[in-house]
C-alpha cells in the first residue's frame, strides 16, 4: 500500500508541475501577444508622425519654391541661340526583318527518282523511272512557280517597305526643314525688327520663362518696332498656389493627422510676394532675350470667377511699365520683390488676394489686328428688317455695333486679312477686362462643331480670353456642348440675337428662315444677356 501511494502522490506532483508549466506559458505568450503589440501601436504611431512630417515636408518646399521663383530665373540667361533649338531629322535604320532574307530555292534533287538499281533496269524499271520523272518534273515546275510567286511577292513587299521607308525620312527631313527655315526667318525677323517676328520671338520667350510646371503658360505681347516698345499681358497664378497650411500635426489621441492653418495674413503676404517675383522675372526675361527693346510694359492678370456673379473675370493685379536703363540698374537678386515694383512706380493691387483689379498702366495693344473703318449698320435698319437681306459686311458691323451698345469697345477686322475674326471686342473694365474675338455667322443653316473648333483655333492664334459666335441661324447640340467644354466661348443664336438687338439697340428685327422645329435651342434667350 505504501509504495501505491507513493506513486500517486508523485503523479499528482507530475501533473501540478504539468499545470505550473502551462500556466507559465499561457502568461508568457499574453506578455508577447502584448510587447507585440505595444511595438505595433508604436509603430504605427512612428508611421502617423512620419506622415505628418512628410506633408508638413511638402508644404514648407512649397514655400521655399514659391519664395525662389526669381532668384532661381536669374540664374540662366533668356537669350534663345536658335541654333540650339532647331532639329535633325529622325533617321531611323531601315529594318526589313524577314524580308530581307531571300526565301531557298527548291532543288530539284528533292524531287528527282532515284537512279535504277541494276534488276530494276533489266525487268522493266526504265519506263516505270520514266514516268516517275516525268511526275517529277510536274510537281518539280509547280513548286519552282510557287517559290517565284513567293519570292516576287517578298521582292515586292521588301520595295515596299524600303519605299515607305524612304518617305518616312523624306518627311522627316522636310518637317525639320520647315521648323528650321520658321526659326531662321524668325531670327532674320527679329534682326529686321518685324512686328510679327518680334512678337512670335517674344513670345517663345515667356513662354520658356522658368516658373513652376503648375503654373499657367497663358501669355500675350505686341511690339512697336517705332518705339522699340513691347507691352506683355501674363496669366498670374492663382491663389490657390499658395498652401493655406503651415504644418501638420498628429493628434495621437484622436489618431488624426491635424492641418494647422496659415494665417490670413501670410498666405496674403506669400502670394503677394509670388506674383510680384514673377512680374519682375517676365520683365528681366524680356529685356535680356531681346538687346534692342528699350521699353517694357507689363500687364499681369489672374483667371478667376467672381464670386457675386459666378461669371469667369480677368482682373489686372500688376500693371508697369519700365525703360531698360531703369530696370539694369536693379540688383535683382538682392530685392525685395514688392519693394522693387513699388521703386519702379508699378500699380499693384491692395489686395491681391482679394482678387482686388487695378487699372493697367498701359493696356494690351491691338494693333495685331487689320482693321477698318466703323460703319453704322444700326441706321440702316428700317422698320422690323430681315436681316438675311443685309450683306455680310453690314451684319458685321450691326454685330459690333450690338456689343458697343452692351459697354463694350469694338473694330470690325478687314475682309481681306481677318484669320477667321470678324470682329475684336475689349472691356475697358479692369474687373472683366481682356481682349474677345468675335465671328458673326449670317446663314440659313445649322452651325455646327466645326464652327466652334475653328473660333477656337482663333482664340488661340491670337491669343484672346474670350470668343463669342453670332449667327442668324442656330447650333448643333454637339455645338452647344463643346461651347461649354471650351469654358470661353458664348453661342448667340438666333433667336438670342432678336433679343439682343432689341434689348440694346431698340430694333425690332426679324431673319427670314425656316428653322425646323427639331433646332437645338440651347439656353433661354434672356441668359445671353448680364
Amino acid at each position: 500500500m505504501a509504495r501505491r501511494s507513493a506513486s500517486a502522490s508523485e503523479w499528482e506532483r507530475w501533473q501540478r508541475m504539468q499545470a505550473r508549466e502551462a500556466e507559465r506559458q499561457r502568461r508568457a505568450a499574453e506578455a508577447a501577444a502584448k510587447a507585440a503589440e505595444r511595438q505595433r501601436r508604436l509603430e504605427y504611431i512612428e508611421r502617423r508622425k512620419a506622415e505628418a512630417e512628410e506633408r508638413t515636408r511638402k508644404v514648407e518646399e512649397r514655400v521655399r519654391q514659391l519664395q525662389t521663383v526669381l532668384k532661381k530665373g536669374l540664374g540662366r540667361p533668356a537669350r534663345i541661340d536658335v541654333a540650339t533649338l532647331k532639329r535633325s531629322p529622325v533617321r531611323p535604320a531601315f529594318d526589313p526583318g524577314q524580308l530581307a532574307v531571300p526565301l531557298p530555292r527548291p532543288a530539284w534533287e528533292d524531287y528527282a527518282p532515284k537512279p535504277l538499281g541494276f534488276l530494276a533496269a533489266l525487268f522493266g524499271g526504265r519506263g516505270r523511272r520514266e514516268r516517275k520523272m516525268a511526275a517529277a518534273q510536274v510537281t518539280y515546275r509547280r513548286v519552282i512557280d510557287e517559290w517565284e510567286r513567293a519570292e516576287n511577292e517578298r521582292q515586292r513587299k521588301l520595295a515596299d517597305a524600303q519605299r515607305k521607308h524612304e518617305e518616312l525620312l523624306a518627311k522627316s527631313q522636310r518637317e525639320a526643314d520647315a521648323f528650321n527655315l520658321q526659326l531662321d526667318r524668325m531670327a532674320d525677323g527679329v534682326r529686321r525688327r518685324a512686328k510679327g517676328e518680334v512678337e512670335n520671338h517674344l513670345d517663345l520667350v515667356l513662354r520658356r520663362v522658368p516658373l513652376p510646371s503648375d503654373f499657367p503658360r497663358r501669355a500675350e505681347v505686341v511690339f512697336g518696332a517705332e518705339s522699340e516698345h513691347a507691352v506683355v499681358r501674363l496669366q498670374l497664378p492663382d491663389r490657390d498656389v499658395v498652401p493655406t497650411v503651415r504644418e501638420y500635426r498628429y493628434v495621437q489621441s484622436r489618431d488624426e493627422i491635424r492641418p494647422v492653418p496659415r494665417s490670413a495674413k501670410e498666405t496674403a503676404d506669400l502670394y503677394r510676394s509670388l506674383i510680384a517675383q514673377v512680374a519682375l522675372l517676365v520683365v528681366r526675361d524680356v529685356f535680356d532675350a531681346d538687346p534692342a527693346l528699350k521699353t517694357v510694359a507689363f500687364n499681369g492678370h489672374v483667371d478667376a470667377t467672381n464670386p457675386g456673379t459666378g461669371k469667369r473675370e480677368y482682373p489686372c493685379l500688376i500693371s508697369l511699365n519700365v525703360e531698360r536703363a531703369a530696370f539694369a540698374e536693379l540688383v535683382l537678386d538682392q530685392v525685395r520683390p514688392e519693394v522693387c515694383l513699388r521703386h519702379l512706380n508699378a500699380l499693384v493691387s491692395p489686395h491681391p488676394y482679394e482678387l482686388e483689379p487695378i487699372e493697367p498702366i498701359l493696356d494690351f495693344d491691338l494693333t495685331k489686328f487689320s482693321f477698318v473703318k466703323g460703319m453704322d449698320a444700326v441706321s440702316s435698319l428700317d422698320s422690323r428688317p430681315d436681316l438675311m437681306q443685309m450683306s455680310p459686311t453690314l451684319f458685321e458691323h450691326l454685330v459690333r455695333q450690338l456689343f458697343e451698345a452692351m459697354g463694350l469697345q469694338g473694330w470690325t477686322t478687314s475682309p481681306s486679312n481677318d484669320d477667321g475674326v470678324d470682329a475684336v471686342m475689349t472691356n475697358p473694365t479692369p474687373v472683366v477686362g481682356g481682349l474677345t474675338i468675335v465671328q458673326a455667322k449670317r446663314y440659313s443653316t445649322v452651325v455646327g462643331v466645326n464652327h466652334i473648333r475653328e473660333l477656337a483655333g482663333a482664340m488661340e492664334e491670337k491669343k484672346a480670353g474670350h470668343g463669342i459666335l453670332v449667327t442668324t441661324s442656330w447650333f448643333t447640340a454637339g455645338g452647344w456642348q463643346k461651347a461649354r467644354e471650351h469654358g470661353r466661348i458664348e453661342l448667340i443664336d438666333g433667336p438670342r440675337l432678336v433679343y439682343l438687338i432689341k434689348e440694346h439697340l431698340g430694333k425690332d428685327v426679324l431673319i427670314g428662315i425656316k428653322r425646323p422645329p427639331t433646332a437645338n435651342n440651347g439656353p433661354p434667350p434672356p441668359a445671353a444677356v448680364s
